[in-house]
């Protein structure tokens, strides 16, 4: 049992693909809680700035670094 649980919580806290749905849980959860606390509002947005950075970096990744890095591969490649 106790193993199971390590692996679980090493598959939530280590993993981009865990903190993605542990901030968008929260989101959720903060957003719901919105509906009748003020103060939820706040937890909300700072537990989207994952998922937006997330998304920057890997729209970065396929535009710009991932093309750079084939690119230089196959000019050595060629010679």
């Amino acid at each position: 049992m106790n193993n199971k649980l390590k692996t679980w919580f090493l598959q939530i806290f280590a993993t981009k693909i865990g903190w993605l749905a542990l901030t968008l849980f929260s989101t959720v959860l903060f957003g719901i809680l919105t509906n009748w606390f003020d103060w939820a509002q706040i937890p909300m947005f700072i537990s989207l700035l994952y998922p937006i950075g997330l998304t920057i970096v890997m729209i970065a990744f396929a535009w710009v670094i991932n093309p750079i890095r084939e690119w230089k591969e196959n000019k050595k490649l060629k010679k």
